[in-house]
């Protein structure tokens, strides 16, 4: 189902930083790991880490709080 989505899927954005992203890359890579070591499924985990390493990035416009 990579690259298409049904009529009643939801996207869902999230504007985060390069450092917030290297997070949860790291998290899901955790977890992934995690879940091969206790003999679960984890090839949903690898396709998400590829959809937010493949993510595209944005240029900031407008008006950016600090």
């Amino acid at each position: 189902m990579f690259g298409r989505r049904k009529d009643d899927d939801q996207f869902v954005g999230l504007v985060v930083d390069d450092t917030e992203r290297r997070i949860i890359v790291r998290a899901l890579a955790d977890l992934r790991d995690k879940q091969r070591m206790e003999n679960k499924n984890f090839d949903f985990l690898d396709s998400l880490i590829i959809k937010v390493c493949d993510a595209p990035i944005q240029n900031r416009s407008g008006y950016e709080r600090t």
